[in-house]
C-alpha cells in the first residue's frame, strides 16, 4: 500500500476502486431526474442522475471529480439511493458520509458537495414524480 492509500478507509479504498454507479443514466422507460453540485476551489464536482417509474427510483448513476473520498461517497450515495429510493437519500447528509466512509474532519467541505448534488437530485425527483 502507497504511503497515500494509508490514509483512506478500507471502506472508501474499495469503493474506490470499484467506483459502483459510476456511468451515465441508460436510456429506458419513465423519468429522469438529475441533480448536480460544483466547487472547484474545494476540488469536487458530482452529478447523479436517476430514473424514476412509477415513483419510484429504479436506477441511480454518477459522474463526479474530486478526490478518492469524493469518489467514494458518491459511489456510495448512489448505491444507498438504487436500494432505498427518496427515503433513504433524504437520510444521507455530510456527516453520514464522513462516519460511513471513515473520512478525516478536512473533507467535510468536498462531502459537503455531495450532500448538494444529492439534494438536487432528490429534489428534482419529487417534481417528476
Amino acid at each position: 500500500m502507497s504511503r497515500d492509500a494509508a490514509h483512506y478507509s478500507a471502506r472508501v479504498l474499495e469503493l474506490f476502486a470499484q467506483l459502483p454507479g459510476a456511468d451515465a443514466l441508460a436510456a429506458g422507460a419513465g423519468a429522469m431526474a438529475s441533480g448536480e453540485a460544483i466547487a472547484l476551489d474545494r476540488g469536487a464536482w458530482i452529478r447523479f442522475e436517476a430514473r424514476i417509474e412509477g415513483g419510484r427510483i429504479v436506477d441511480c448513476v454518477f459522474r463526479a471529480w474530486g478526490c478518492p473520498h469524493t469518489l467514494a461517497a458518491a459511489a456510495w450515495v448512489a448505491g444507498e439511493v438504487r436500494k432505498g429510493g427518496l427515503a433513504v437519500g433524504a437520510a444521507i447528509d455530510a456527516s453520514r458520509l464522513m462516519r460511513e466512509l471513515g473520512a478525516p474532519a478536512e473533507k467535510m467541505g468536498r462531502l459537503l458537495v455531495v450532500e448538494d448534488a444529492l439534494r438536487a437530485l432528490l429534489d428534482r425527483a419529487r417534481a417528476v414524480q
